[in-house]
């Protein structure tokens, strides 16, 4: 396609994004979505997914099927079309689990610095939520095969797509990547995240020990997995948590998730810290309480306490 009529064609689809019921949009839509130019394709996709045009499903699948098949590193490199496609397709809530399942399969190893590089791990990552929302009886196992892969992306959404899913089985899967460990911090905070969703009873005292556990880098992520539940019961994991902290990166990151909790109890404990904590530990309280900035009635409080403490330091 030659590049001025590219340009013409996106420059189209600008206004379509604009409003595309206007006349004449869904046949540009459309012209779109048929194609060859990954770039068309993965544009027209994103506006059918903002606007939920549901009368696009079968271009969006008719699409996926051709950039897919034979030729897909020239044909759609980055997977960008792909995943565009799936993303529009999960928020139309579709049920094309056959399209799911063929795009949790898709390898794409393309030429990089330093060896072929993989570049289908975030469309495994959307097609895994994708057949999580489609929940056929084999989800569970088609999802435990992507908890190991070698891609962090793709390991990220299959955790996203278990806890998603909801199954009875899901939270022993969690359960032992949690575990078994992973060496992305990411993968494992959301498996912190989705065991204090799915099983909070259990996971509660497990994720707290590794908060408080020697590892650093997963002590933190286990602080934020746990703030970030806003479960009001994780204060009691917390305190002890921030009490046995040496380090200041670790001690503020165990106020920072006390104050993601945003429960009064979390309040009242960041405002005795701040009016009775010795000087490092105030200030740790003094900048994480700044997120209820907005808060006026806590603003008041905050403002109060520091006067006071201020006053306090002249005399």
């Amino acid at each position: 396609m030659p590049r001025d009529t590219l340009e013409q064609d996106l420059a189209r689809l600008v206004a379509v994004r604009a409003d595309p019921h206007a006349p004449g949009a869904a046949d540009t839509l459309r012209r779109a979505l048929a194609a060859r130019s990954y770039l068309l394709v993965a544009r027209a996709a994103e506006i059918v997914g903002e606007w939920e045009l549901a009368a696009f499903e079968p271009a969006l699948i008719a699409a996926f099927d051709r950039f897919v098949q034979d030729d897909a590193v020239r044909r759609d490199p980055t997977c960008a079309a792909k995943i565009a496609i799936a993303e529009a397709l999960n928020k139309l809530d579709s049920r094309e689990t056959a399209l799911f399942r063929r795009g949790i399969g898709h390898v794409q190893l393309e030429p990089a610095w330093g060896g072929p590089e993989d570049t289908a791990a975030r469309l495994r990552a959307v097609c895994a939520l994708g057949l999580a929302r489609c929940d056929p009886p084999d989800v569970l196992l088609v999802l435990a095969a992507l908890l190991a892969d070698s891609q962090t992306d793709a390991r990220l959404g299959a955790t996203r797509a278990i806890a998603y899913a909801a199954r009875p089985g899901g939270a022993p899967l969690l359960w032992f990547k949690a575990h078994q460990g992973d060496d992305e911090p990411a993968v494992r905070y959301e498996c912190f995240a989705a065991l204090l969703a799915l099983v909070p009873e259990a996971a509660l005292p497990f994720v707290g020990r590794r908060a408080r556990g020697e590892d650093g880098v997963e002590a933190e992520v286990a602080l934020a997995a746990l703030g970030d539940s806003r479960r009001p019961e994780v204060l009691s994991e917390l305190v002890p948590a921030w009490e046995q902290a040496v380090e200041v990166i670790r001690r503020r990151a165990a106020l920072v998730a006390i104050a993601a909790l945003g429960d009064d109890a979390a309040f009242a404990f960041l405002l005795g810290l701040l009016e009775n904590g010795p000087p490092p530990d105030a200030n740790l309280a003094a900048a994480v309480l700044e997120r209820f900035h907005d808060d006026e009635r806590r603003r008041r409080r905050i403002e109060k306490i520091k006067r006071r403490r201020a006053d306090l330091a002249d005399h």
